[in-house]
């Protein structure tokens, strides 16, 4: 039963990875072959475009969880986001006293003022960490970013190279369980 188990598991992860190699692979278009393709030039190296696109990963992740934690504490003074985002527009061009507002709701705003500005002063103390560690300042980050939204090319290009990256990862999974396995058979 075990070596059974063993082949189907063989035979599944074999499928899969063809699967996933057809996914991932490029198409490929029938150019005029007289003019090799020359690859676009971008300002940006590959290892760059991969941590940005890690890094834009990470960032997704942690506004996500700080958008989360902000409408948890909202919550708790009895506001929900929107109101308080409501509250905090009016405060900002000074027509809190308008009477569109009750005077709970401004108090608790008071109170969550605040506790939500700690909460966005903690998440973007993370993310410039987060940055630095994959060698980012925040304005190269965001040079990176505006180039990634303006430029068509570059959006391809990162990707191939994340299709590329996830092939090789494949593979390497794909190595270390034969590995394994021998190692299994001859132990």
């Amino acid at each position: 039963m075990n070596l059974i188990n063993k082949k189907l598991r063989f035979v599944f992860s074999t499928m899969l990875f063809a699967f996933t190699l057809v996914l991932v692979s490029p198409f490929s278009v029938v150019a005029d072959t007289d003019k090799p393709e020359e690859e676009p030039a971008f300002r940006f190296a590959d290892e760059v475009l991969l941590n940005f696109f890690d890094s834009n990963q990470q960032i997704s992740a942690l506004q996500r969880e700080t958008q989360e934690k902000i409408a948890e504490t909202v919550a708790q003074q009895g506001l929900t986001l929107e109101r308080f985002n409501q509250i905090a527009n009016a405060a900002r061009i000074g027509a809190l006293q308008g009477g569109t507002f009750t005077d709970d709701e401004v108090n608790a705003f008071n109170i969550l003022g605040p506790q939500v500005s700690s909460i966005q002063r903690d998440q973007q103390g993370a993310m410039t960490l987060l940055l630095q560690e994959r060698g980012f300042t925040t304005e190269s980050y965001q040079e990176v970013l505006n180039e990634y939204r303006r430029d068509q090319n570059l959006q391809a290009h990162v990707r191939d190279l994340l299709r590329e990256r996830r092939r090789q990862e494949i593979l390497e999974e794909r190595r270390r369980e034969a590995e394994e396995r021998a190692n299994q058979e001859n132990g």
